[in-house]
């Protein structure tokens, strides 16, 4: 398939814009209104009784908090990040600084600060909290007590494994002991972990159990290598991944866009699925549940075509 045409890919860019965070009312379909900490800035969300079922584009993972980890290094930075993102057609962005690295008060202050910026800079978009958390042995203890900023303010988190060896033994008991404490995890940049990448068929136990599987932008374009591309384009071949994100650090070298790589997406697994992708984004940020259709058994790499790349 080639490039996505104006269609329902295009259609997804219509309708997120400045506001605030929204999050639905128990016992019904409104949506309501409300902000972070009194930071007063976010997600606009239709207050109909259904919400609409398009929206512009919105990134879920990403470094623009200024120093504050490994990503945006200064103000300037970041701000050049937001207009990067916006001319890509991201209407909300979720900054995901590393959790271990910054406090909960800090991540709401900063987004707070660096909306105001944004507006004083003349740009739309608007910024969310969030956070990426490290899959430790502390992480029961840390979701039981809520000290966890989730995506937005909804019940996802954001969660990473280390990029170095196997998956740890109690990888499955974290995941039950977040959703206990009522949240609904995030695979973060599955393809980028060597056990995907030797076997995508890795996150099924984690999908079955009700994780969503989100992949890197560039990973589908080879910047992360040919082995975690390779892994990108198959997990979304097989509906095994459902949600693609930035995680951006630069302006420049790992920038904050989604749009190509949703349209490599609808290359590889069909437009259609690629429009459900971009539409599970939102509504994560909306806080609704995300119901992934169900995936097709991913295939495993074979080791001798990797040899001499």
């Amino acid at each position: 398939m080639g490039p996505t045409r104006t269609s329902d890919l295009a259609r997804l860019r219509g309708s997120f814009g400045p506001g605030r965070a929204g999050t639905m009312v128990s016992g019904g379909a409104r949506w309501a209104v409300r902000s972070w900490s009194g930071a007063g800035v976010g997600v606009h969300v239709t207050t109909s009784e259904e919400p609409t079922a398009h929206a512009r584009l919105v990134d879920l993972h990403s470094h623009v908090l200024p120093g504050v980890d490994d990503g945006a290094r200064d103000v300037d930075e970041a701000l050049r990040m937001l207009r990067v993102a916006e001319e890509d057609g991201i209407a909300t962005i979720a900054a995901t600084p590393h959790a271990d690295s910054v406090t909960p008060q800090q991540i709401l202050d900063g987004v707070a600060e660096l909306n105001r910026l944004a507006a004083d800079a003349g740009l739309r978009i608007r910024v969310v909290p969030g956070s990426e958390v490290r899959i430790a042995a502390d992480l029961p203890a840390r979701a039981a007590d809520g000290r966890l900023v989730t995506l937005a303010d909804t019940p996802y988190l954001l969660l990473e494994l280390s990029l170095w060896g196997d998956w740890p033994p109690f990888l499955l008991e974290a995941i039950y002991s977040c959703q206990v404490a009522g949240l609904w995890p995030i695979l973060a940049h599955a393809e980028r972990y060597p056990a995907v990448q030797r076997d995508p068929g890795r996150v099924l136990p984690l999908v079955e159990r009700g994780v969503l599987v989100q992949v890197n932008a560039d990973s589908l374009f080879g910047r992360n290598g040919r082995k975690a591309q390779w892994a990108a384009e198959e997990l979304i071949r097989s509906r095994a991944a459902h949600l693609i994100a930035s995680d951006a650090h630069r302006s420049d070298s790992r920038p904050p866009r989604v749009r190509a790589a949703l349209e490599r997406a609808a290359a590889v697994a069909g437009e259609e699925y690629a429009t459900w992708m971009a539409q599970a984004a939102v509504d994560v940020l909306r806080g609704a549940p995300v119901t992934p259709p169900q995936p097709e058994p991913p295939r495993r790499r074979r080791r001798f075509r990797w040899l001499f790349r």
